[in-house]
């Protein structure tokens, strides 16, 4: 099934134009955002299932619980309590689920993860000089979807290996530092 018969991908605003005083008043979403979201603050804190949008919601503004897709690495992540809130920019795509047997953190994986989905990728993006995936690309993409709990156990599964290799890698930050100033205190 073609992901634009089960999301809707609603692409960020250009803020480059400036041409809406709102903007400046709230963060814009980054790369740095997604990247933390995806490996794992959101498991801190808890998780809405997000069904649309509020009449009082800005559309351009991420909601706890929306998966967001960045076109430029290509990497999809559920957004935190932790960035709720901040402007999505031309450079993401809020994935809005109409499907009621298709999981957010599932999608993640797929979208990050699954051998079929870069392979189509590769084979879209094929004769661009920069190879970036556009909206009507992510649109083409073909999911096969297994049973709602399969990917819930799925897309958890890889949510926690997510955060469990940001564990271990601020981990191994931490002792290293540890371990230089213990060094430069031996030193002295």
């Amino acid at each position: 099934m073609k992901l634009e018969e089960i999301l809707t991908v609603k692409i960020g605003r250009n803020l480059s134009r400036g041409n809406e005083k709102n903007d400046l008043t709230f963060a814009a979403y980054s790369f740095e955002d997604l990247m933390n979201d995806l490996d794992g603050s959101f498991l801190d804190s808890p998780i809405t299932s997000y069904s649309g949008y509020s009449k009082h919601d800005d559309g351009y503004l991420s909601n706890i619980g929306e998966v967001v897709f960045s076109f430029v690495s290509s990497k999809a992540g559920i957004v935190s309590d932790l960035n709720k809130g901040k402007i999505i920019n031309q450079n993401f795509a809020k994935l809005i689920i109409e499907h009621d047997h298709l999981d957010g953190s599932y999608l993640c994986y797929a979208l990050n993860e699954s051998y079929s989905i870069k392979r189509q990728m590769a084979i879209l993006m094929q004769g661009s000089t920069v190879p970036k995936l556009t909206p009507a690309i992510l649109k083409e993409l073909e999911l096969q979807l297994p049973s709602i709990e399969k990917q819930q156990i799925i897309g958890k599964a890889y949510l926690s290996l997510r955060k469990r290799q940001a564990l271990v890698k601020k981990q191994a930050e931490l002792e290293e530092q540890l371990f230089l100033e213990v060094m430069k205190r031996l030193d002295r």
